[in-house]
């Protein structure tokens, strides 16, 4: 990738309504059923090619979670992964050099990469991450302190030591 090109990345929740529908966290306006079973999907696309999407749904308040978990190891390591809550599904953050990241997802005979700029990633993630918690708060009153605390952990886990 020459420094000169910008990586595209996107990244967007969903939630599942009782239709069973997955509607983008934004346009969801319904209470929360069961806070422990929160499903819905993080989509996830860069230059193209999209590493996650709504069929990879799950339980999406855990996957965030669990992203969350992982962008805490990046700052230590130079990879980090992470299983699905409830799919035979990995998810993967691997640096390559001093600025880029590769991003897949590994299912079954499904694996889907890009690699991304690690600074972007991190604003990305980040942006959306906070979206997703805050929006979270508002749809479920009971569980508004866990999704504080996971938004607080976030914010925490984006910020480079080197900045």
């Amino acid at each position: 990738m020459k420094s000169e090109e910008k990586t595209v990345l996107e990244v967007s929740s969903f939630l599942r309504d009782s239709s069973g529908a997955l509607l983008p966290i934004e346009q969801a306006d319904f209470s929360i059923p069961d806070p422990s079973y929160v499903e819905g999907a993080l989509v996830l696309s860069a230059n193209g090619v999209e590493v996650l999407s709504l069929e990879h749904w799950d339980y999406v308040d855990q996957l965030w979670s669990y992203v969350v978990n992982m962008l805490e190891s990046l700052k230590t390591s130079d990879s980090a992964s992470t299983g699905f809550p409830d799919q035979p599904m990995e998810l993967k953050f691997t640096r390559k050099g001093s600025y880029g990241v590769l991003v897949q997802s590994i299912a079954r005979d499904d694996k889907r990469s890009a690699v991304v700029e690690e600074a972007e990633l991190l604003s990305v993630l980040r942006e959306a991450g906070v979206r997703f918690f805050d929006r979270m708060q508002e749809l479920d009153p009971r569980s508004a302190s866990s999704y504080a605390q996971e938004r607080e952990r976030l914010i925490l886990s984006c910020q480079r030591s080197d900045s």
